[in-house]
Parts: structure tokens; sequence; C-alpha cells
């Protein structure tokens, strides 16, 4: 029976990673009832998918620790779907149920290689996810996110700076340093203050001088991360900025100045740092230094090609051959024992991600917040294709991880925080939708602030008498002579010049005519009308 288990859990959990997949693309294109069930099933198929892979560890391990660990995992991850859905009503289900998906999978994998390691995973993604829920109210509701420039842009180069000068080396960069006992890499959380302080300084002028300024602000901060030699990051702070840039202006001259910057910046790392030298080499030509530089890529290369189609199913890999493989080589191993299928599903869910934050990017009416989503947008999935393409051996090694699965409790704290900041700016949207639609629906009879607004079948009531209106204006066009007499209009009595538009009339400001039951209705607040009447 756990034979059975083992080898045939691989297939399930393919399938309804599929199923989730296709889900996520095909809600584009049903109505706001079909998405709920879509996104109800999708949460159905999560649980699905951790229920076979913890059940295939539990049965390969034979121990109660590993059982304990699911339960806790599957409480985390239950509750934090139920409480963003309880407390933010008009959530955006498909971003909560991707966090949760790749979330849930980064737990799968590092259960299965260290399950030390996992538990403290999974402690800082319940009091992140504890933080992250208070988000979107902060973003929702506080009006002075536009105005703390400098502080964003003092807190992030402080911190980046503390670690030049105080961090912990390791292989050669300063990534960490230590407080308290608990590691921080500050170099994470600036990723929040760096996109705030480069949308305050270009949502409202994005002139040449205010260009020059956020340049030279980014330049601060990438030449910190450049000097702690932590070269991905510097390269993740570079995109977003040219990509910002390029978003407040609009101007594809800033997208080719900074392919050009980057492409010379990329150069001088070669020359100056031994080690991108080195990674450079293992890119090249992995095999000819398999047994020093390029160990970690050909390691890579072949559990991917171990998996094949399916997989070798959980436990049944050697992804501990690759060295860190619980950070940069995380998808190395997941291909390696869940299969390429559940791999690409896996980049396809990342791309939904990606399509969804610039969706929330496109509809959002506050040019700041807009910029922010952007940037989010660029950041994510170009840290996605850093990781991706280094495993791979598509681009050079970056040492960057991959969000949400990989081990890092920095790095899943901020990729959180972000998605719930983008939850918010989605919120304020829709709040800024229903006031717009209340002002609309009040404005309807003219009966100015106040009015409850009519019901839905009173309102296309009203738009159907509006329409015959309009017919009998046009049949007026048709009138012979002599039928203004007839119909007792003196077409000598008003001239062209007797009508004006009144742009300074609203509905509280109303129009009596004779004949009560002949005035025209018009919706809007400027209407025209006869002098006089």
């Amino acid at each position: 029976m756990e034979q059975y288990i083992i080898v045939y859990s691989k297939y399930i959990i393919t399938l309804f990673m599929i199923l989730y997949t296709v889900l996520s693309f095909s809600r584009v294109f049903c109505t706001e009832t079909g998405r709920k069930k879509y996104d109800n099933l999708q949460s159905a198929f999560i649980f699905v998918i951790q229920f076979a892979a913890f059940l295939t560890i539990c049965v390969e391990k034979g121990d109660v620790d590993y059982l304990f660990f699911y339960a806790m995992s599957q409480i985390a991850i239950f509750t934090a779907m139920m409480m963003f859905s309880m407390i933010y009503p008009g959530i955006n289900r498909l971003l909560v149920n991707h966090m949760c998906l790749l979330l849930g999978t980064g737990f799968v994998i590092l259960t299965r290689l260290d399950l030390h390691k996992a538990g403290k995973q999974l402690l800082i993604s319940a009091v992140s996810l504890a933080v992250a829920l208070a988000v979107p109210l902060f973003i929702r509701r506080c009006r002075f996110w536009k105005k703390l420039t400098w502080a964003y842009a003092g807190a992030g180069i402080t911190a980046i700076g503390a670690v030049l000068i105080l961090g912990q080396v390791t292989h050669g960069s300063k990534l960490f340093f230590s407080l308290g006992g608990i590691t921080f890499q500050p170099s994470e959380f600036v990723k929040i203050l760096f996109l705030f302080c480069m949308a305050a300084i270009l949502w409202e002028d994005s002139s040449f001088k205010n260009v020059a300024l956020s340049g030279a602000v980014a330049a601060a901060h990438i030449l910190i991360l450049a000097a702690s030699r932590d070269l991905g990051s510097a390269l993740i702070f570079f995109a977003a900025y040219v990509f910002l840039v390029f978003f407040a202006t609009g101007k594809y001259r800033y997208l080719l100045a900074g392919a050009g910057a980057g492409g010379v910046a990329s150069y001088l790392a070669f020359l100056i740092f031994r080690h991108v030298q080195v990674r450079v080499q293992a890119w090249k030509d992995p095999w000819s230094v398999i047994d020093n530089q390029g160990y970690q890529i050909t390691q890579s290369l072949f559990a991917m090609s171990r998996g094949s189609w399916f997989g070798l199913g959980i436990g049944q890999g050697t992804p501990k051959d690759i060295p860190y493989v619980e950070t940069d080589f995380i998808f190395a191993a997941v291909t390696e024992e869940l299969g390429i299928i559940f791999s690409i599903c896996l980049i396809f869910i990342c791309i939904s991600c990606f399509f969804m934050i610039l969706k929330i990017a496109l509809y959002s009416s506050d040019p700041f917040f807009r910029l922010i989503a952007s940037g989010f947008g660029v950041m994510y999935i170009f840290q996605i294709f850093l990781t991706i393409g280094g495993g791979t051996k598509f681009i050079p090694l970056t040492g960057v991880t991959l969000p949400l699965v990989s081990y890092g409790g920095s790095s899943v704290m901020t990729t959180l925080i972000l998605f719930s900041i983008m939850q918010g700016i989605w919120l304020r949207e829709q709040d800024e939708w229903e006031k717009e639609d209340r002002r609309r629906r009040k404005a309807y009879d003219g009966s100015g602030v106040g009015e409850e607004p009519y019901e839905e079948d009173y309102i296309e009531e009203d738009y159907q008498d509006y329409s015959d209106m309009e017919n009998d204006a046009v049949d007026d066009e048709y009138m012979e002579d002599g039928d203004y007499e007839e119909e007792g209009w003196n077409e000598d009595e008003y001239e062209e010049d007797d009508f004006e538009e009144d742009y300074r009339n609203g509905p509280e400001k109303e129009i009596y005519w004779d004949d009560e039951e002949e005035a025209p209705w018009n919706g809007r607040k400027n209407i025209r009308y006869p002098k006089g009447k």
C-alpha cells in the first residue's frame, strides 16, 4: 500500500496542478459568479495537492513530526484564506490562492529536504501572514503615503548601508546581519521602501529634473548593494527603476538608456568581481569545471533531467546533491521530484500573478499606487526570471530566491507584505468605483445629494422612457413646414443664440418649465435649455 501511495501520488499532484493552472486563466473569461466558483475550486485543489504530497512524505518517513507539521501548515494556509476573505469581502481571491499555493509548494519541498528549516519557514510565514492581514487596511485608509519621499530614501539607504558596514560575509558577499539572534536580509525589506520612494518622486511630476533626482536616489541604493556584492538584488533594483521611469514618463528612450547602462554595468561587474567571472565561466561551459565552479549548475541540470514529465516522486530524488538547493536551486528540486509538467504549471502561475498585478496597476486611478503596483510586478517577474533562468543555465546564476517557495524568512515576509499591498490597492480602487457608482446613481434623477439610489428595475424603466423621448426628438427633425404652428411652436420666437449651455448648473439648481410634462429629461448636470424658461 505504501508503495502505491508513493508511486501514484505524483500523478494526482500533477493532475490537480494542471486543473488549478487552467482555472487560473479560464476565470478571466467568466462572469463574476463563475469566477467565485473557480476561486473556490482552486482553494479545494490546493488542499488536495497538499494532502497528496504530505501523505507521501508521512508514509515514506514514518515519523509523527511530519504529520504534525502538515497539520500546522494547513491551518496556516486555511486561516490565511478565510481571514482575508472575511476581513476584506472584495479581496482579489486569485492572488490569495496563488500566494497560498506557492507558499504550500515551498512547505512541501522544504519538509522533504530539511524538516527543521521547514519549521522555521512555517513560523516566519505565520507571523508574516498575521502582519500581512493588516496591510490592506493601512493602504486603504491612510493618506500620507505620498508625503514620505525622503523618509523612504533615508530608511532604505541606512538599512543597506548598515549591512555594508556591519554585515556578515557569506561567500564573499555581505547580505545579512543579526539582531537579537535573528538574522535579517535588509535588501529584501528595502524593496518596499524603494518602490514607495520612486513612486513618490515620479507620480506627480515626471520631468527630466525629477527623473534625474530619482536616478540619483536609485544609484545610491544600487551602488551600496554592489559594494556589498549583493549583485542579484542590485540588478532587481536597477530593472525596477528603469521600468518605473518608463511607466511614469511613457518615453521609450529611457528604456533604451537603461538597457545600455545595464550592459555597461554588467561588463564592469565582470571585470571587477571575481565571483562574477566564476559564474560566467560556469554558465558558458559548466562541464569543463564540473568539479568546482560548475558543480552546482551541472547537478541542477542532472536533477531536472532525472525528473522527466511527472517527476521521480517526493522523496525519491537526490536534490541534496545540489549545494544550497533550498535557496538558489529550489526549482531544480521541484522539477526532479514533482516533474517538468508541475514546474511548467508553477511558472504559469507566477506569470498569472504578474498579469494580475499589472491589471491592478492598469485599473488604479491613483498614479502613485499605479507606479507601486507596476514596480512590484516588474520586481516579481524579474526575480522569477533570474532564479529559474540561473538554475536552468539560461543565464548566469545570480543567487536570488524563488519568491514564497525558496527558504528565506526575509524574502517570504517581504513578498507576503507586497502581495498584501497589492490587495490594498485593489480594495482602494474598489472603494473609488463604489463612490463613483453612488454619485452617478444619485445624479440619475437630478435630485441631488442625499437621495437613495433607484432600484435596478426602476432605473431601467426610466432609461426606456428616455429612449422614447430621443425617438420623438428624431421624428421632430423631419417635420414639414407649417407643423410648427400645429405644435404650438413659433419658429421666430427663439433664435439659435437664445440657447446657452450652463456649465455651472448642478443637481441642486432646479429649472422650471411652463409645462412640466414637456420638460426634457437629462441625467447630466449640464443641460441645454431656452433662456427664460
